[in-house]
């Protein structure tokens, strides 16, 4: 999906807060009361401000409404400023200013200030899709059930790049072709569209800060929560729906070559890490990156075949080296640690 510009949403047609209505008696059936689910969104510039306006009011016109918003803001005074002035008499703004900084542990602090049944996250660069939650929240029926999340769908800025293969939407927070198409038990989520039982975070703990960060790239920590959460409960299920959608936005600077790379390493670098802390679990943790592999190895094989009919190798370059980029990633993780 592709747009052009930038968003021109003002506070001012921002929804206001709704209550649940009396039609979801029967999703919650089962659930009484029925749940109440608080979202929690982290910012930290305000050169996302138009977008940050976007998601908030896509998560107040939810089909199913949220308890609450929490908008977590990360280090930035002027936009705490600016958005607890515009929008602090429909939604929770509040402002990580202590020692230390980064979406996990801002998020961290929403996750803390939040007081609902269920906790669902999103990223300020996105929107969801109206029945984001309602998508969510009936599978909350099933007591088995403590995470569910859905779908992202790459929302590109400017045009997709020729040679951006569908197999590495994962890098720009996309779900990526070769993922489960269909509701199935997956062994994480994604932090930019998924909800918990609040309960699990009070028994597992928060998202971990500990793996490190290199630059911006991410730290693994929805995959290291995960693997915590089933090696506490390992009954319980983390089911994905693709019918409760998110749209990502993709910025111009990540439609290169040089962000696949860098991405795919520090993606290695991390899976290594949790590898080594989870080495003595049950199951093997890299489980579903061992699926994914197999993917691309068949999906590069099937790419190569119909070269000779379409002319282009250049989706299977960028596969073939965000695999390598991954792998050395994975190595130097393995052997730092």
């Amino acid at each position: 999906m592709t747009i052009s510009g930038h968003s021109t949403m003002t506070p001012k047609q921002i929804s206001q807060p709704v209550s649940i209505p009396d039609r979801f008696q029967a999703i919650t059936d089962g659930l009484s009361p029925a749940p109440e689910v608080s979202v929690v969104i982290c910012a930290y510039t305000m050169e996302r401000l138009p977008y940050i306006y976007e998601a908030v009011d896509s998560v107040l016109r939810q089909t199913w409404p949220p308890h609450e918003v929490i908008l977590a803001v990360d280090h930035n005074p002027e936009l705490f400023q600016n958005l607890n002035d515009e929008l602090g008499d429909r939604i929770s703004v509040i402002h990580n200013d202590g020692p230390e900084r980064g979406a996990v542990v801002t998020d961290n602090i929403g996750t803390r200030y939040a007081t609902g049944d269920i906790i669902a996250f999103m990223d300020d660069d996105a929107t969801a899709a109206s029945d984001w939650l309602e998508k969510m929240v009936r599978h909350y029926r099933d007591p088995r059930v403590i995470a569910a999340g859905g779908k992202l769908v790459p929302v590109w800025q400017e045009h997709r790049p020729r040679w951006f293969a569908e197999e590495l939407d994962w890098v720009v927070g996309g779900t990526y072709k070769g993922h489960p198409e269909t509701q199935t038990e997956v062994r994480n989520l994604i932090l930019c569209n998924m909800s918990v039982w609040r309960g699990v975070f009070h028994s597992a703990g928060f998202f971990t800060t500990d793996l490190g960060r290199r630059k911006n790239w991410g730290t693994g920590a929805e995959s290291e929560f995960f693997l915590r959460v089933k090696r506490l409960s390992p009954d319980s299920t983390i089911l994905y729906e693709p019918e409760a959608v998110v749209y990502h936005k993709v910025p111009p600077q990540r439609a290169s070559l040089k962000y696949v790379l860098l991405r795919s390493y520090n993606e290695g670098f991390h899976k290594a890490l949790i590898r080594r802390t989870f080495a003595g679990m049950s199951g093997e943790p890299l489980s579903m990156e061992r699926s994914y592999l197999r993917y691309l190895v068949r999906s590069v094989l099937g790419k190569l075949v119909r070269f000779y009919k379409r002319g282009n190798t250049s989706q299977v370059a960028s596969i073939t080296s965000s695999v390598a980029a991954t792998g050395a990633g994975y190595l130097m993780g393995m052997l730092k640690w």
